[in-house]
C-alpha cells in the first residue's frame, strides 16, 4: 500500500509538470528573451472602423526601449498572440496587410521603433493598416493588448476615359505627389507616383481600368492627375492640380471624356466607405489648364481671356502678401487685375544627376507640395518671372547663392541671384530650389 501511494504521488508531480510546461509560450523565432519571462502579453487586433475586416497577415514587433525583442505575425481573425516577456515597459508596433512578398520588412535584429514600411520594387501596395501602442507588464501577470489598427491607404477603383482618339496606342494616368513609405504609423517620403495604365475596349474609343489600386494619400496641399495619350506623334499629357483632399480609408473614382477643342475633361468622386463621410470633387481639364507634352509645356499662356474664373477681394500691393503669398506683380486688364503670387514654400527636388527631360518632369511633378492651399495653378516661374522676383524690393526668402528653377522656351533652367542679376547656371544640381508662382484675376471695383 505505501508503495502504490507513492507511486500515485509521484504520477500526479509529474502530470503537474508537464500541464505547466503545456501553458509556456515562447516566440515564435525560436529565440528566448533576455532574463526570466515572468509576464504574459496576449495581442489582439481589431479594426477602428466598423464592418471592415482586419487586413491580414498582421506582423507584430514589441519593442523594450529601442531593441526589439519579439516578432510574431498574426494569420487570422481566430489567431491570439502569447508573448512571455520578461516585467517593463514596451512599445507594440502593427502592420496588417503587408506580406513580405510585396514589402521589404525589417527583421527582428534590424527592427528600430520608427522603421520604415516599403514597397519592394515593382510591387503595388495592398490594403496596408497599422496601430502602435504601450504597454507596461508586471512580474506573474498577463495583459492582453488589443491593437485597434487603422488603414493607411485609399483605394481606387475604376478609371474610365471615353472618346479617346482611335489613333491612340497607350493610355494612362499619373497620380503624383504621394507618400512614399510609412515609418511606424507615419507617412514619409513626398515623391511618390503612381502610373496606372488603362485597357482599350472593344469599341475602340474606350480606355479604362476596373480593379483595386491601392495608394497612400497625397504627400502635398494638392493633388496633380496626368492623363497620357500616346499616339504615332508621340505622347500628350493633360494635366490637372486639384485641392480637394483625398484621405487614407477613402475610395474613389476617376472618369473623362477627351474632345478635340478641349483636350480632356475629368470629373472624379471619392467616397470614403462606409467608415468615412463622403465626399464628392469635379474638375475639368481645359486648354488654360492643360499641359501637353510639347517644347512650350510648362510656361504661361498670355492669350488667355478667358474670365471665369475671376475673384472678387481687395486687389493687394505689389510687395504684400496674398494668403501667405508674396506678390511679385500687379497688371491691370480693365475689369480686372492678374496678380502674380510667389509662394512662401521653397524645397530642393533633384539628385543632380537627371537628364534636362527627367529633371522637368520631377521639378513639375513636385509643383504642389510646394503650392499653397486654396490658391489653384502653381507653375514654374519664367525667365521674366524671375527676373521680376530678384528686382521686387524685398522679396522674402530670395538667397543670392543658390539658383532657383524658371523655365524658358520650354526647357528647365536655374539661375543664381546677384545684386539684382541673373546669372544662369549651365547645369541643374541638388541644391537647386523650386519656389512656383500662381497668376490669380481680381474683379476691379
Amino acid at each position: 500500500m505505501k508503495k502504490f501511494i507513492q507511486s500515485v504521488f509521484m504520477m500526479s508531480a509529474l502530470a503537474s509538470c508537464f500541464l505547466s510546461c503545456e501553458k509556456m509560450t515562447f516566440p515564435e523565432n525560436g529565440e528566448m528573451n533576455e532574463g526570466k519571462t515572468n509576464s504574459l502579453l496576449q495581442v489582439r487586433t481589431r479594426i477602428t472602423d466598423e464592418g471592415t475586416e482586419v487586413s491580414f497577415p498582421v506582423n507584430v514587433y514589441v519593442f523594450k526601449g529601442e531593441k526589439c525583442v519579439a516578432l510574431q505575425t498574426l494569420t487570422d481573425e481566430n489567431h491570439l498572440l502569447s508573448i512571455a516577456l520578461t516585467e517593463g515597459d514596451y512599445s507594440v508596433y502593427a502592420i496588417g496587410g503587408a506580406s513580405a512578398e510585396n514589402y521589404i520588412l525589417p527583421s527582428q535584429e534590424d527592427a528600430t521603433p520608427s522603421m520604415a514600411i516599403a514597397l519592394q520594387a515593382g510591387k503595388s501596395h495592398g490594403d496596408l493598416m497599422a496601430a502602435k501602442s504601450n504597454v507596461t507588464l508586471v512580474d506573474g501577470g498577463t495583459n492582453t493588448l488589443t491593437l485597434a489598427l487603422e488603414r493607411k491607404v485609399m483605394l481606387l477603383q475604376n478609371v474610365t476615359l471615353n472618346n479617346i482618339p482611335s489613333a491612340a496606342t497607350a493610355v494612362s494616368v499619373t497620380i503624383s505627389p504621394l507618400w512614399q513609405q510609412l515609418e511606424g504609423t507615419t507617412y514619409t517620403g513626398e515623391e511618390g507616383t503612381t502610373t496606372i495604365a488603362l485597357t482599350k475596349q472593344s469599341d475602340g474609343h474606350t480606355w479604362n481600368f476596373t480593379g483595386e489600386e491601392y495608394l497612400l494619400p497625397p504627400s502635398g496641399n494638392s493633388l496633380t492627375i496626368a492623363v497620357n495619350i500616346t499616339t504615332a506623334n508621340g505622347t500628350s499629357t493633360y494635366s490637372y492640380n486639384t485641392s480637394e483632399q483625398l484621405e487614407a480609408s477613402g475610395k474613389f473614382n476617376i472618369q473623362g471624356t477627351y474632345t478635340e477643342a478641349i483636350g480632356v475633361t475629368l470629373t472624379g468622386t471619392i467616397t470614403g466607405a462606409k467608415w468615412k463621410s463622403e465626399k464628392t470633387i469635379s474638375f475639368e481639364f481645359d486648354e488654360s489648364g492643360s499641359q501637353t507634352a510639347d517644347p512650350n509645356r510648362g510656361e504661361n499662356n498670355d492669350n488667355n481671356d478667358d474670365t471665369d474664373d475671376i475673384i472678387t477681394g481687395t486687389i493687394p500691393e505689389v510687395g504684400s502678401t496674398y494668403q501667405t503669398c508674396y506678390v511679385l506683380a500687379v497688371t491691370d486688364k480693365g475689369s480686372y487685375s492678374e496678380v502674380l503670387l510667389l509662394s512662401p514654400n521653397q524645397k530642393t527636388i533633384l539628385t543632380g544627376s537627371e537628364t534636362k527631360e527627367e529633371a522637368l518632369t520631377k521639378v513639375e511633378t513636385a509643383i504642389p507640395t510646394c503650392g499653397v492651399e486654396g490658391i489653384n495653378g502653381w507653375r514654374l516661374m519664367t525667365d521674366t518671372e524671375i527676373t521680376i522676383a530678384i528686382n521686387t524690393p524685398k522679396t522674402p526668402n530670395i538667397q543670392k547663392d543658390i539658383r532657383y528653377f524658371y523655365i524658358e522656351n520650354g526647357v528647365l533652367k536655374s539661375a543664381k541671384i546677384s545684386s539684382g542679376i541673373l546669372y544662369p547656371g549651365q547645369s541643374l544640381s541638388s541644391t537647386d530650389l523650386l519656389r512656383p508662382v500662381a497668376t490669380i484675376k481680381i474683379k476691379n471695383s
